[in-house]
C-alpha cells in the first residue's frame, strides 16, 4: 500500500477546517493515517485563502490491487 503523502490545500479557512475534519474521520475508519497537520498560512497578498499541509497514508486498497 501507500507511502506517505504531503498534499497543500488553498482554500478559505472554514474549508480548511472542513477538509482536517474530514481526513481526522477517514482515520477513525482506518482509510488513512495522518502523520502531520500544519497550522493555517496566509498567502501571499491580499487573498483571503489560507494554505494547510497534511502529511498522510492511504491505507484503503484499491479493487485494481
Amino acid at each position: 500500500m501507500g507511502e506517505i503523502n504531503d498534499l497543500r490545500f488553498t482554500a478559505p479557512a472554514e474549508d480548511l477546517e472542513k477538509w482536517e475534519w474530514f481526513f481526522k474521520e477517514m482515520e477513525k475508519r482506518g482509510l488513512i493515517s495522518i502523520f502531520e497537520v500544519s497550522k493555517h498560512y496566509a498567502n501571499r497578498g491580499d487573498s483571503k485563502l489560507k494554505r494547510q499541509y497534511f502529511k498522510v497514508k492511504l491505507n484503503a486498497q484499491s479493487n485494481s490491487d
